[in-house]
């Protein structure tokens, strides 16, 4: 098994590891899922955005979709922040042609706000 440490995942392309997650079982799901949401954790740290505030985001295209969520005024509190995820954003709504595809766009954001929680458990 080839175990990464996450500091080597810091520079991984999120979107499009999103867009082929999304569009691709197998490994680049799994990819999705692993890799690219420790890696997305990790952004959105550096990014001053909090666990909440993605969580919140992630019921936001649960409920409403992804172009709901690309309509956003501000999707998270600061412009650093919001323009990582509308990155984001933006490379999900290129591949989720079906709702099945935005919600689990929509749970993958809920694991990177789930991982949030948990490094900072483990820091405290």
């Amino acid at each position: 098994m080839n175990v990464r440490q996450d500091s080597e995942l810091a520079g991984l392309d999120v979107p499009a590891a999103i867009t082929r997650g999304l569009m691709l079982d197998g490994g680049p799901r799994r990819a999705l899922f692993t890799e690219a949401a420790i890696a997305a954790c990790r952004q959105a740290e550096q990014a001053g955005i909090g666990p909440y505030p993605l969580g919140f985001l992630a019921q936001h295209v649960r409920v409403g979709g992804i172009a709901a969520a690309l309509e956003l005024p501000e999707p998270v509190i600061g412009q650093e922040g919001a323009d990582l995820v509308r990155r984001w954003l933006r490379a999900a709504a290129m591949s989720a042609a079906e709702v099945e595809e935005e919600r689990l766009f929509a749970r993958w954001l809920g694991q990177v706000a789930t991982l949030m929680s948990v490094r900072r458990r483990a820091y405290a």
